[in-house]
C-alpha cells in the first residue's frame, strides 16, 4: 500500500531576485519527492512565496509600486527560476498572500485565543516620528550595548553575537530617516509558548523529528525557558489584519508557516482531496526541509501552532547547512554572489542538481561549491563515467549490431552481482536524504562497469568474436542504464532521454536492475551531456561582480525627488571639493557598510576615508576610479579607523558613487 506524504521546502522570501543559495533545499527537496514518486509512493509535494512582513512593505514603497505588485514579480521570477532547474509544485508556486491563507490564520489564531494561550500587553517600542512609525529590530540601528560596536542592528550584535532588544541601543537612530527614535507605547498580541514547552520537548526527542545537532541547539532554548512569542505588529505594515483590529497585523511568522496548510488546501482540491486528509490524517507523513537559520521557528513556534489547533504535527524537519562558493560567503565582490539565472544561462541547469546532491546529506553541515570541484565531477564523474556508459555503447551496437541488444555476458556474472547488490540500496538512501553517498555508490558502479568495458574492448574485432562483443556492449549498456535510472531524481531530462533510446518505460526502483530484452532494438544515440569548461565558471564570476540585482524584475516609475534646503555661496566656498584616484578598496571587516578607501589626492598627499556605500556597492568597483572627496571635512575617529574626508555619491533609494571620467589627482572641483 502506498505511503502518503506531504513534503514541502521553506517558503522563500520574495524580497529579491533567486540566487544559488535559495537552490540548495529546493534542488534537495525535489530530489527527495522525485526519489519518493519513483518508489511509487503517494507525494504531495508544495511550496508558495511568503510575501509579507516590513522588508516587503518597505522596498514595494522604493519601487514606486504596491507591495502585491512587488511580490507578484518577484514570486515570479522565483517560479521561472525553479522550473529552469526542473522544479514543479503541486498546485503551482503559490503565495502566503492570499484569502486561502487569511482564513487558516484566522482560524488558527481563534484556536489559540481558545486554548487561553493569547495574551495582550503594552509594550514600549522604538518609533520613528518622522516616518511615524514603529520601527522593527532591523529598522533600528546604533551601538552595541555590550561590545560597543557601531552600526548595528536592534537585535543582535554581528561583532560580538550578543542579543538584546532595540530600547538597549545606545545612540539607536531609525535606518528609514536617520532620526532618533523615540520611545511610544503599543498594545500587543503574545503566544504564550512555555505553556507547550513539555509536549515539544517530547516530540522534537521522537527518533527522526530533528537530527541530533539540532537537539543540542534546543536544549539550550528549554533550558533558558520559552519565551512568549510577540505575533503582532503595528501598521504600516504588509499582511493580514488581525481580527478586530484597524491597525493591528500577524507578525509574518505567524502566517507564513501557515502557509504550509493553505498551500496543501490548494493542491490537494485539484485531485479531489481535502487539507484534513493531509493536516488532520496521523498516517500522513509531512516532512518540512529548512535552512539551520530558521531552526528556531519551525521546531518551536509552528509545531505548537499546530498543537494547539489539532493539527498533524510533522514527523522530520531536515534542516541542511548553507552554502559558500569557492570557500567564500557568497559576496558580490568576490563573485560569489550568483544570480540562479546567471547560472542557468552559462549551465545546465542539472549540472547543479548534480553537484549539490554530490554534497547533501541528513546532517547539518555547511556546504561548498568549489567551481574547481564542480567540473572535475562533473566531467570527470558524470560525462566519463556514467554517460560514458550509454555514449560509447550505443553508436556500437548501432555500428556492428543492427542496434539490438543481446543477452548479457555470462563471464560478468560477479560484476553484474555486486552492480545488483549496491544498486539495491540506492532507494533507501534517498529515502534518507543521503543523496551524497547514494552519488558515491552510482559512481561506484560506473567505475566497476567502465573498468569491465575497458578490459573486454568490444569494440576490438582481433579481441573479441562478434557474438561475445555483443553480450560486452550489451551488458555495459546495461549497467550504465542502471546509472542513470537510479539517478533520475537527480538528473530527470537525461534520464527521459535514456528512457527513450533504449524504448523504455519510466524508470523506477522496481525496474532498474531489470536486463534489456533480448534482441529488443534501441534508437540511435542522442547527446545526453556535454563537459564544461571552467572557464565559464570565472567569466560568470567575473560578471557578478558587476551584476547588482534590480529593485524588482521590471521598470518601476522614479521615486518623488524632495526639495533641498536652500544655502547660500559662502557656505558652498567653504567645502573644498578634490578629484582623489581611488589605490586601494576593501570592505571592512566586521562592519556590513563600510568600505575602506584609501586615496591619491595628487600634491595634496593621501588620505584615508570610510565609505558607508557597501550595500550598494562592491569595493572593487572603486578600484583605479577618481572619485569626487570633500577634503576639508574635519578628520573622524572611528572604531576601525580614522576617516580623512567623505566621497561624494548620488541618488536617493540606492546611492551611487560620483566617478570624474577627465580629472586628475588633486583637481579642484568646483
Amino acid at each position: 500500500m502506498k505511503q502518503k506524504y506531504l513534503v514541502t521546502p521553506a517558503l522563500p522570501y520574495v524580497n529579491g531576485a533567486p540566487h544559488l543559495g535559495h537552490l540548495v533545499e529546493n534542488i534537495q527537496v525535489n530530489v527527495f519527492v522525485r526519489a519518493l514518486k519513483m518508489a511509487g509512493e503517494d507525494v504531495l509535494y508544495v511550496c508558495g512565496a511568503d510575501s509579507h512582513g516590513t522588508p516587503i512593505e518597505i522596498n514595494a514603497k522604493k519601487a514606486g509600486i504596491s507591495p502585491e505588485d512587488f511580490v507578484q514579480k518577484w514570486r515570479q521570477s522565483f517560479d521561472d527560476v525553479f522550473k529552469r532547474f526542473h522544479i514543479d509544485f503541486d498546485g503551482g508556486f503559490g503565495t502566503t498572500h492570499s484569502p486561502l491563507n487569511e482564513k487558516h490564520a484566522g482560524k488558527i489564531f481563534a484556536k489559540l485565543k481558545e486554548a487561553g494561550h493569547i495574551a495582550t500587553r503594552d509594550v514600549e517600542q522604538l518609533y520613528d516620528p518622522k516616518t511615524q512609525r514603529f520601527l522593527p529590530d532591523r529598522l533600528v540601528l546604533g551601538t552595541c550595548p555590550k561590545c560597543q560596536a557601531e552600526d548595528q542592528y536592534g537585535d543582535s550584535c554581528e561583532k560580538c553575537g550578543s542579543t538584546y532588544r532595540p530600547t538597549e541601543l545606545i545612540n539607536p537612530k531609525s535606518a528609514l530617516s536617520g532620526e532618533t527614535p523615540v520611545l511610544k507605547s503599543s498594545k500587543h498580541y503574545f503566544f504564550e509558548l512555555n505553556h507547550y514547552a513539555e509536549k515539544l520537548q517530547e516530540w522534537t526527542k521522537k527518533p527522526g523529528t530533528v537530527h541530533e545537532d539540532v537537539q543540542h541547539y534546543l536544549k539550550k532554548w528549554f533550558e533558558d525557558g520559552l519565551k512568549d512569542w510577540d505575533i503582532s505588529r503595528d501598521g504600516p505594515y504588509f499582511g493580514f489584519l488581525i481580527p478586530g483590529e484597524t491597525n493591528k497585523y500577524f507578525y509574518v511568522w505567524l502566517d507564513a508557516p501557515i502557509g504550509y496548510i493553505s498551500l496543501t488546501e490548494n493542491a490537494a482540491q485539484k485531485i479531489g482531496r481535502s487539507v484534513e486528509d493531509y493536516w488532520q490524517d496521523p498516517s500522513t507523513r509531512i516532512i518540512h526541509f529548512i535552512g539551520k537559520d530558521i531552526i528556531y521557528f519551525h521546531t518551536l513556534f509552528w509545531p505548537a501552532m499546530l498543537m494547539a489547533a489539532g493539527y498533524t504535527l510533522p514527523e522530520t524537519i531536515a534542516v541542511h547547512g548553507m552554502l559558500t562558493v569557492n570557500g567564500e560567503k557568497m559576496s558580490k565582490s568576490r563573485g560569489t554572489f550568483i544570480l540562479a539565472t546567471d547560472f542557468a544561462d552559462n549551465f545546465d541547469p542539472q549540472t547543479l542538481r548534480y553537484y549539490l546532491s554530490c554534497k547533501l546529506s541528513p546532517r547539518l553541515e555547511d556546504m561548498d561549491l568549489s567551481f574547481e570541484d564542480f567540473t572535475n565531477r562533473v566531467n570527470s564523474d558524470l560525462v566519463n563515467k556514467i554517460i560514458n556508459l550509454i555514449s560509447r555503447t550505443v553508436p556500437l551496437l548501432h555500428r556492428n549490431h543492427q542496434g539490438q541488444v543481446s543477452e548479457v555476458d555470462p563471464g560478468a556474472a560477479e560484476m553484474i552481482a555486486v552492480i545488483q547488490k549496491r544498486a539495491a540500496g540506492i532507494e533507501t538512501l534517498y529515502r534518507e536524504r543521503d543523496t551524497a553517498q547514494a552519488v558515491r555508490d552510482i559512481v561506484t558502479i560506473a567505475d566497476l562497469a567502465n573498468r569491465y568495458m575497458q578490459d573486454a574492448a568490444p569494440w576490438d574485432a582481433s579481441k573479441n568474436d562478434p557474438t561475445k562483443a555483443h553480450q560486452q556492449l550489451t551488458t555495459a549498456l546495461w549497467a550504465g542504464k542502471v546509472c542513470i535510472g537510479l539517478l533520475k531524481p537527480i538528473l530527470p531530462i537525461v534520464a527521459e532521454q535514456t528512457e527513450k533510446i533504449l524504448r523504455l518505460s519510466e524508470f523506477t526502483f522496481q525496474n532498474v536492475l531489470e536486463f534489456l530484452p533480448t534482441h529488443s532494438e534501441i534508437n540511435p544515440y542522442i547527446r545526453l551531456f556535454e563537459r564544461i569548461d571552467i572557464k565559464k565558471a570565472q567569466l560568470m564570476m567575473e560578471s557578478a561582480k558587476t551584476n547588482s540585482t534590480p529593485a524588482v524584475p521590471a521598470t518601476v516609475p522614479p521615486a518623488k525627488v524632495q526639495e533641498a534646503s536652500l544655502i547660500g555661496i559662502d557656505d558652498f566656498m567653504k567645502i573644498d571639493l578634490r578629484a582623489a584616484l581611488v589605490l586601494e578598496a576593501k570592505a571592512v571587516e566586521g562592519a556590513d557598510k563600510l568600505i575602506s578607501l584609501t586615496l591619491d589626492v595628487g600634491p595634496l598627499g593621501k588620505r584615508h576615508v570610510f565609505t558607508a556605500l557597501r550595500p550598494h556597492v562592491e569595493p572593487s568597483e572603486f578600484s583605479g576610479k577618481i572619485v569626487a572627496l570633500v577634503y576639508n571635512l574635519s578628520p573622524r575617529k572611528m572604531k576601525f579607523g580614522m576617516s580623512e574626508g567623505m566621497i561624494l555619491a548620488f541618488g536617493e533609494e540606492k546611492p551611487a558613487p560620483l566617478f570624474l571620467n577627465n580629472a586628475t589627482p588633486g583637481d579642484r572641483i568646483r
